[in-house]
């Protein structure tokens, strides 16, 4: 089978997204908020960053909005703690989910 006109899709990745409304709510809810930074601007400069050199490096970018209402039960049905790593497995998830 000659596959040589065949287009490769792209790596799709998830980064953890967050609402400027919500972030304050965001760093309240999680276990790690050592782990965000203090501010919203100072985050999103940081993951506006992330997420220009992940493009840059070919990959698909899904930005994963976190709810802080939603999340903490997201993470007990996965038996998981709000942090870091909870945050990062969403956000893969709903790269994946991205059809």
């Amino acid at each position: 089978m000659d596959t040589s006109g065949d287009i490769p899709c792209p790596r799709r990745i998830g980064l953890p997204w967050y609402a400027r409304e919500d972030y304050a709510r965001v760093r309240a809810a999680m276990a790690d908020p050592h782990n965000l930074a203090p501010v919203y601007d100072g985050w999103l400069m940081a993951a506006l960053n992330n997420e220009a050199v992940a493009k840059q490096a070919g990959l698909q970018v899904v930005r994963a909005f976190i709810d802080p209402d939603r999340f903490p039960h997201w993470c007990a049905e996965k038996g998981l703690e709000a942090d870091a790593r909870a945050r990062a497995r969403f956000a893969q998830q709903a790269a994946e989910a991205v059809g």
